[in-house]
């Protein structure tokens, strides 16, 4: 979309996910439980049905996030079986990845980290190679050009084109506001969380750019967007010789690695708002385990709902920008909520304060990308936000008005 551009969509992806990293870190500052989004808006907006529009898209976009990165798992995990059936790739492959997700979810949080930590080492080490190798190439191309773009895109305005892809490369940078889904489970979440949030929309902003600027110097866009694995025909092309397999297992790692964090935050969203005291969802999913002492309803539940996405979609870029569009939606509540609670004089104050302009510019930010999003990802949304009106106007003829009790 951006052609040798790429690295401006990811500036401006990275700064959008900075400014929402900074609302969610001041409002688990606030309020340190599990829940996360849909907590802080039952704790700010006090509207139900805002709160569960939370809860339903939050979710959404954990599920299809996940789906996301079952369907690059399938792909890159056979990219070099050419000869592998279709079937393979489309549903065995990525069935049996979400299958060991919810396995691990369940099994604990000591155990998932451990994973993670183990994921992400190896995801960075991954990129840190194709960045040196790819060094050599850097100052090939001009790094402005829009116009080698792929077709569609070559004849639209530069600043449109930029938004639009920043818009996409936005889905790169979700997974900060799954922290605050963990906050009960960190020591000292307070100032843990808020850090953890500022390290990692930092740390990949650079990273993400930087791998950006080299896969364009090595190849040209359109090829990149040709591409089934295109970080393997990088390395193909600047480092010859280098076994390939290593590529199709960093990927793999890398999509495992954002997977297990969006299915650990549904279970742990759907278990949050389904307690007493902040009951949106049928006590069912606050059951957990007695030894393992993990909420295996949600994660059962999570599971369930991601096979069902991939019997569904075959295609990537329309999962990701489903997750994108719905985070967008939620972001844009949470930083009106953080605008309205610091307009508040009766308001405590915060244990990590930002300023005023912070919440104000990520409106304005997650409010643009939300309006270069594609037009199906924009129906979707709207339709699934029609869906959730009517399953809360079931509920509210079902159970009656829900009593909002601050969760202490």
């Amino acid at each position: 979309m951006t052609g040798t551009a790429a690295w401006v969509s990811c500036v401006i992806a990275g700064i959008t996910a900075g400014l929402t990293g900074l609302t969610y870190a001041e409002l688990t500052s606030r309020y340190p439980k599990a829940g996360g989004a849909a907590h802080f808006c039952h704790m700010i907006h006090r509207n139900t049905f805002v709160t569960f529009l939370v809860i339903f898209f939050v979710g959404l976009s954990g599920v299809f996030s996940a789906a996301t990165g079952a369907r690059i798992i399938g792909n890159y995990a056979l990219a070099l079986l050419p000869g592998a059936p279709p079937m393979a790739r489309d549903y065995l492959v990525p069935f049996v990845f979400v299958f060991l997700l919810g396995a691990i979810a369940m099994r604990g949080i000591v155990l998932s980290s451990a994973a993670n930590t183990i994921c992400t080492i190896i995801e960075f080490s991954g990129l840190l190679f194709i960045i040196i190798v790819g060094a050599r190439f850097l100052g090939s191309v001009s790094y402005l050009d829009f116009a080698a773009a792929a077709a569609p895109y070559q004849d639209k305005p530069a600043e449109l084109l930029a938004v639009s892809g920043a818009s996409l490369a936005f889905y790169a940078f979700i997974g900060f506001e799954d922290l605050a889904n963990l906050s009960e489970e960190v020591i000292h979440p307070e100032r843990n969380v808020p850090l953890g949030i500022g390290l990692a929309v930092v740390g990949t902003t650079l990273i993400y750019c930087l791998v950006a600027l080299v896969a364009v110097s090595v190849m040209a866009p359109a090829a990149l967007a040709e591409s089934q694995s295109p970080l393997i025909d990088v390395v193909r092309k600047a480092a010859p010789g280098f076994p390939l397999w290593i590529y199709t297992v960093v990927p793999v790692f890398a999509a495992f690695n954002t997977a297990l964090l969006n299915l650990l935050m549904t279970s742990r969203l759907l278990y949050g708002m389904s307690r007493k005291g902040a009951r949106f969802l049928p006590a069912l999913f606050s059951y957990v385990h007695p030894t393992w002492r993990t909420p295996i309803v949600g994660v059962g539940v999570a599971v369930t709902v991601v096979i069902v996405l991939l019997l569904c979609f075959r295609d990537i870029k329309t999962l990701a920008s489903g997750t994108s569009t719905f985070l967008l939606v939620v972001f844009i509540l949470l930083h009106l909520a953080l605008i309205r609670i610091k307009r508040n004089p009766a308001a405590a104050p915060a244990a990590f304060p930002v300023p005023l302009a912070i919440p104000v510019l990520g409106f304005l930010s997650c409010a643009g990308l939300l309006m270069r999003q594609e037009a199906t990802a924009l129906h979707a949304a709207a339709t699934l936000g029609f869906v959730a009106l009517i399953v809360y106007a079931v509920q509210r003829i079902i159970r009656g008005k829900v009593d909002i009790h601050p969760v202490d």
